[in-house]
């Protein structure tokens, strides 16, 4: 019993009196023997005991006043920590009066069913009126129910609505504490189960929806699994087993005395080693006696134990169609034309665990093993090790329940080591409980290696088809044969039927390492394959055929096969390829390489024909740029050098022009290239017949030197220093005229084909021509150039003339020619137009000449007969000059420069801009030498004023545009106002 504070207070109180009076009286009878000294003592006793007891009752109230505080904030603590967790719980409190008003909620109200907390502080609520309509009545009993038993905890289950509308599955724990002084109410504890009540729905529908049996039993310790007691099996019982749920349950043993004998004890041991191994499954195939049918049907039983809960869970489904297929299938796979396999993993950790359940005959019959032999080792060994990682990691994942390509070819290997193509469909199947792998195989080799075959052509063809260049075509398609051909290693070797030459044009692996030889004169596997001979080696490295030169830089461990690479039927090189053991060439794949091979030839074949055309296309295309050359520069230099750069197109390594000079009896240097030092060039003037190219001047026909060391020429220390090795000396002739020497050399024997030279000997020919060309063109150059002076002469000759007629228009002529030459290139005329104006302004007046005397001489002032007469002189000059093809484009200004911009000129009366230009331009520039000249009727104008006139004039005697030209000229030039 614990005592109250003031009551402890009060107690220890009364023991410190009872302590003091007891003790202290003892005390004061020894120390004070004499009344007066017992009445001191007793005054300080009364003090003493007073300060004793108030510091006693100080230090117990402190003491209680530290102990409450401390409580009070436990229990603070503990309110709020309540308050938090019933504030986030799901689960939520009721006080509820005796006729069921709300008193009070849990705060979590709102955020559990979406109502308001504080909702019955507002208005006066029932929590009756939350329930289902359908549930109300049973509500009211259970209200009733609490009001008959208080003090007890009553349980209920039932639907109320929450704020969203919803209907939600509550269980409700209740307590009449309404007697209870510091509740006086009912307390309801009500937990949300909807998702609980959703859950067990689904579940049960699972279970009811599974075409199986689903059962439980209890084992307790010591007691057979195989016969303890059920106490749940789903209901499917009836239509799986023909016996209702309830003889299960009733009587373990019935169930066993319906399995086949056969398997009675088997499945009695399948309970046991599952309740024996925890948390593994255990599987077993039975028949059972159907109830209703009376057949046996084929059942297979999925068992776990869990230890803790001591729960045997099993799961019960028909597989008497999965038996009954199993059965046919037997049955189909060993009459079936097609591989039949069925594997499994011994091990779940270990892929090589992976051996054959089942093979049909036909695997027997393809492969050459045994059945024994098949199931003695790993699937994988029977697959081609080129294809066994995509066949294994397939399968592997099939296995594990993914879903790889479920149709694929791949190769296997036969027992003899040929290679056969399958066309492999696989499925997952279970096999005692087990997964399993069921693959079904055609053998399409046959059709696979024709389909190989085209693919390879296909691919190389391709691979052909992505350049133009020998070279790079070749590097091409050997990549795309290594491929086609999963080989890592090969090349190529061409033959050259011109050089004689045996040339790598690609090469992969350890062949690049290898020398490629320069002839077919040793004996070996490439020179085989240029006599036809397909050469094929298991081991390249061991193999006699093999060059004795290449033998110490082959591998070990390598087979290999060299195709001839025909052109037709000329081979024109070899096709190599090499593949490590224990791989070796296939007849298949030999057959495929020879059709690569004539891909290649055909290929080489049409880019030789290109290369070939190529060539005499830029060799046509160098003789045009040697015609273009002459007929754009009638200059030596740049000709030559055009040459130069056309005979550099072939393999020559120096080149010289010599020029024949006539009159000096000698061949002349005249341009090089390729030389070292061609500032030193010796041979600078050669006699006729000194040296190689005298020589062949004098003979007229080509010299061929092919050992300059030999015969070294002219000049045998130049020779030496340049290391030529080799010349060719070409006459230049034409017409039968010596022109001069082309001499060619190379640092080299000379190899040119016979195409080369023919290209050579043309250019040579060219060269003749085109110095010959350029010669010719030079005097008939000379020759228009003194025409031209001639006739340039004449036109000066009849303009002076005119002018001694007309003393009035002394120095006029070269005046405006001049002035009008200048207005044209202002206005933007071409030049090659500006020759007609000069010539035309020159002829301006020369009809004139046919003007009589006495009109054109005349002092006074012209009558308007005498005018008609003069305005004539333009047509004499269109008659005069017309019929001569040199001036017929300079007739405009002497035809039409008195012509106006208003149509009132003459002689034709043109307007505007149907008068030449020419005309418009000259028309401007006479009439301002005329009116800034001295006449003898009037003095010149000033400048100013004749431009003020011409400007008054334009629109009306002259082209406005002209005249706005010419003014701004005339601004900018500053030209003199007089002649």
């Amino acid at each position: 019993m614990r005592l109250p504070d003031p009551w402890k207070i009060a107690f220890a109180y009364l023991l410190l009196s009872l302590a003091w009076i007891l003790g202290s009286d003892r005390l004061l009878l020894n120390l004070a023997p004499s009344p007066q000294a017992l009445t001191f003592w007793q005054s300080v006793k009364g003090l003493v005991f007073v300060l004793l007891s108030g510091g006693l009752i100080l230090f117990l109230t402190q003491a209680f006043e530290r102990k409450w505080q401390r409580n009070l904030q436990s229990w603070k603590t503990s309110e709020e920590r309540f308050r938090t967790l019933l504030e986030n719980s799901r689960e939520l409190i009721y006080l509820l009066d005796r006729e069921g008003h709300i008193r009070y909620v849990s705060p979590n109200v709102g955020q559990v069913l979406n109502y308001d907390p504080l909702g019955h502080t507002r208005q006066n609520l029932r929590v009756l009126d939350f329930v289902h309509p359908e549930d109300r009545p049973y509500a009211e009993a259970a209200l009733e129910d609490l009001l008959r038993h208080p003090g007890e905890v009553r349980e209920y289950r039932l639907r109320i609505l929450d704020g969203w509308g919803r209907a939600r599955v509550v269980r409700v724990w209740g307590k009449n504490l309404l007697r209870d002084p510091t509740v006086q109410g009912i307390v309801l504890n009500v937990m949300d189960e909807t998702e609980i009540e959703e859950e067990r729905s689904r579940f049960k529908g699972v279970l009811e929806a599974l075409p199986g049996v689903v059962y439980q039993a209890r084992v307790t310790e010591g007691q057979d699994p195989a016969y303890a007691p059920l106490f749940y099996a789903s209901p499917q019982s009836e239509t799986l087993f023909g016996y209702l749920a309830e003889s299960l349950l009733q009587d373990p043993a019935f169930y066993f005395q319906k399995v086949h004998p056969e398997d009675r004890a088997g499945l009695e041991e399948t309970v046991r080693r599952a309740v024996a191994e925890p948390g593994k499954v255990q599987v077993y195939t039975y028949r059972f006696l159907h109830g209703k049918r009376k057949t046996w049907v084929w059942l297979r039983d999925t068992l776990v134990f869990d230890p803790e809960t001591r729960l045997l869970t099993g799961y019960t489904y028909d597989v008497s169609q999965e038996v009954e297929q199993e059965t046919r299938f037997r049955t189909l796979a060993e009459t079936a034309p097609a591989l039949i396999l069925l594997w499994q993993l011994e091990s779940l950790e270990g892929p090589e665990s992976a051996r054959l359940v089942f093979a049909n005959p036909m695997v027997t019959e393809t492969t050459g093993y045994t059945p024994e032999e098949l199931a003695s080792r790993p699937i994988w060994e029977l697959v081609h090790p080129a294809d066994r990682e995509t066949v294994r990691n397939r399968g592997l994942a099939r296995l594990r329940g993914e879903n790889p390509p479920a149709r694929y070819a791949f190769r296997i290997l036969a027992k003899g080591g040929e290679v056969r193509w399958l066309d492999y469909s696989a499925a997952r199947v279970e096999v005692m409980g087990k997964p399993a792998i069921l693959g079904v195989g055609l053998d399409i080799t046959e059709a696979k290696e024709k389909e190989l075959a085209l693919e390879a052509f296909a691919r190389v063809s391709l691979a052909l088809r992505r350049s133009e260049d020998l070279k790079e075509m070749m590097e091409h398609a050997l990549d795309a044969a290594l491929g086609a051909l999963e080989a890592p290693v090969g090349s190529i070797l061409l033959y050259d039927r011109d050089t004689g030459r045996l040339e790598e044009a690609a090469s992969r692996g350890w062949l690049k390492h290898i020398p490629t030889p320069p002839t077919l004169a040793e004996e070996g596997m490439v020179a085989r394959a240029f006599q036809g001979e397909v050469v094929v080696s298991p081991d390249l490295k061991n193999d006699p055929r093999v060059r004795p030169g290449a033998k110490p830089l082959v591998p070990e461990g390598f087979s290999g096969v060299v195709v001839p690479i025909l052109a037709g039927t000329e081979p024109i090189g070899a096709l190599t390829l090499a593949w490590p053991h224990p791989r070796t060439p296939t007849p298949a794949e030999v057959e495929r390489a020879q059709l690569i091979a004539e891909a290649m030839g055909n290929a080489v074949r049409r880019a030789n024909l290109r290369r070939k055309l190529a060539q005499r296309v830029e060799q046509l295309e160098a003789l045009r740029a040697i015609d273009q050359a002459i007929l754009a520069s009638l200059d030596l230099a740049p000709s030559l050098e055009v040459l130069l750069d056309k005979i550099f197109l072939l393999p020559v390594d120096a080149a010289a022009f010599f020029l024949y000079k006539p009159e000096e009896k000698a061949l002349v240097f005249s341009a090089s290239r390729g030389f070292r030092n061609p500032k030193a060039f010796a041979p600078r003037s050669l006699r006729l017949g000194q040296g190689h190219v005298g020589r062949a001047a004098l003979l007229g026909e080509k010299v061929a030197v092919d050992d300059l060391e030999k015969e070294p020429g002219s000049h045998p220390a130049f020779t030496r220093q340049e290391a030529l090795v080799s010349e060719r000396a070409y006459p230049l002739l034409a017409r039968g005229k010596l022109l001069g020497v082309l001499a060619v050399f190379t640092r080299r024997p000379w190899d040119l084909s016979p195409d080369e030279e023919e290209f050579l000997e043309a250019l040579v020919g060219q060269s003749a021509l085109a110095l010959d060309s350029i010669q010719t063109l030079r005097e008939l150059q000379k020759s228009q150039r003194e025409l031209e002076a001639a006739y340039e002469l004449t036109l000066l000759g009849w303009a002076k003339a005119v002018e001694l007629r007309d003393q009035e228009t002394a120095g006029h002529t070269e005046r405006v020619t001049e002035l009008t030459l200048r207005l044209a290139r202002a206005l933007g005329v071409p030049e090659e137009d500006l020759d007609h104006i000069r010539r035309g302004a020159i002829l301006h007046d020369v009809g004139k000449i046919a003007i009589p005397d006495a009109i054109l001489l005349k002092p006074g002032p012209l009558t308007e007969e005498e005018w008609g007469v003069m305005r004539l002189h333009p047509v004499y000059a269109h008659e005069w000059l017309s019929g001569i093809p040199f001036l017929k484009k300079a007739l405009e200004i002497p035809y039409c420069h008195h012509e106006r911009w208003d149509g009132s000129g003459y002689p034709r009366g043109l307007k505007g801009l149907e008068i030449p230009l020419s005309a418009r331009i000259f028309a401007v520039v006479d009439v301002y030498d005329a009116l800034t000249s001295d006449r003898p009727y009037r003095k010149a104008w000033p400048r100013e004023r004749a431009l003020a006139y011409l400007k008054e004039q334009a629109g009306k005697q002259f082209d406005p545009e002209v005249v706005a030209a010419f003014l701004r000229m005339m601004a900018g030039e500053g030209l003199e106002t007089t002649p």
